[in-house]
């Protein structure tokens, strides 16, 4: 009986050696298979799969494409009755780009592609420290609008106490959030990607910012990522994002007017996509502006003057609430609502009052207190128009 014991036991542990050889073996296969894996390949943004290379310091060639250049000043209001009237202002306290381009593969189809870069002087601007920067791809087939890319960097970041304003001021070189936000709108939803990111500096143009930013997205994993649905498109029709869903508006308005019809009846509203969440544009006002048309006249910044109107818009959010406010000054041009092309609006001036932005005041008495209201004002100092023939 000892010895059949003693064979079962040599048996067994026969058989229990054989699987700690095959798991040591395993283990060895696994630790070599994740040692020779590939990394991950970094994550392209959608805006450089749908216009590669249209902006940067090698861009293709653009069937046409106009570039314009704001000054930004600032302007202290003081409210008396129903008027706010100007009692300081300072020059030069930031500077806005605009360009755009397109790209035609016949008439009907192609991409209109958008970038927009504006940034604030801290020690010009009372604290502000806005950074703005965004690239937007409109892909167009023969049916309209099917999908828009956009890829951009904001600053994170609002000065909504005097605290943080003299923050500003005491440490130029302090690290400021930013985010890095890549977005792909489509007819069925919203995908955006978000990468938050601590900077100091400042940067002179889009393309700087771009590259300095774009290896820091290749080398960190998205903070976050968000998705909206827009199943049977019941949050918006077309998607857009914000500049090309500003675009849409101000061609609807110019086609009503041409129409003689008032836009704040027909074209009150354009929805748009912002870091996949539904927005929407509300024209508040529209009007003529005699004396700004006479100077951009003047400077030879308008064609027809009497087509120049002040658009007065609302920025507002999914459930109503104003997120932001700020008035265009535009030379309104009607196009064909058939042109997937038509010529761009590009404002000859606006003014942006920030949302949460700390504004001053004065005691009145030991109980009243009187505030005042900034706002930048930015007016053109450099437009270019390029056209080139387009193909077709």
């Amino acid at each position: 009986m000892r010895q059949v014991k003693d064979n079962d036991r040599n048996a067994g542990g026969s058989a229990r050696g054989r699987v700690l050889a095959w798991l040591v073996v395993l283990l060895v296969g696994l630790v070599t298979l994740v040692g020779t894996q590939e990394p991950e390949p970094p994550v392209v943004p959608w805006f450089e799969t749908r216009a590669p290379g249209a902006f940067g310091d090698t861009t293709a060639a653009a069937s046409q494409e106009w570039a314009v250049t704001f000054r930004v000043d600032a302007l202290v209001r003081l409210p008396l009755l129903i008027a706010k009237i100007p009692i300081a202002s300072r020059e030069n306290v930031g500077v806005t780009t605009f360009l755009t381009r397109y790209f035609t593969t016949d008439r009907r189809t192609g991409v209109r592609a958008y970038e927009f870069y504006a940034a604030s002087f801290p020690d010009r601007a009372r604290g502000l420290n806005r950074l703005g920067f965004l690239r937007e791809a409109v892909v167009i087939d023969d049916t309209g609008i099917i999908e828009t890319a956009q890829f951009g960097v904001i600053s994170s970041e609002r000065e909504d106490s005097m605290a943080k304003v003299e923050a500003v001021l005491d440490n130029d070189a302090e690290l400021l959030p930013y985010s890095v936000v890549d977005t792909l709108i489509t007819t069925a939803g919203a995908d955006s990607r978000v990468l938050q990111l601590l900077m100091s500096g400042q940067w002179d143009t889009a393309v700087e910012l771009h590259d300095d930013v774009r290896p820091r997205w290749d080398a960190e994993e998205p903070t976050y990522t968000r998705h909206l649905s827009n199943q049977n498109r019941m949050g918006y029709e077309t998607p857009l994002a914000f500049f090309s869903g500003l675009q849409v508006s101000m061609q609807a308005i110019a086609n009503a007017v041409a129409a003689g019809e008032d836009p704040r009846d027909t074209e009150r509203y354009q929805p748009y996509v912002n870091n996949s969440r539904p927005f929407r544009f509300e024209l508040r006002r529209i009007a003529r502006d005699k004396k700004r048309a006479e100077e951009y006249a003047r400077e030879g910044w308008v064609e027809n003057p009497e087509a120049l109107r002040r658009l007065e818009y609302r920025l507002r959010d999914a459930r109503g609430k104003e997120v932001d406010r700020f008035k265009l000054w535009v030379e309104l041009r009607a196009a064909s609502p058939d042109d997937p092309f038509p010529r761009p609006h590009l404002p000859v001036a606006y003014e942006y009052e920030p949302a949460g932005y700390p504004q001053g005041g004065s005691r009145v008495g030991r109980s009243s207190y009187i505030s005042v209201t900034t706002v930048f004002r930015v007016s053109p100092s450099r437009m270019i128009v390029t056209s080139t023939s387009s193909p077709g």
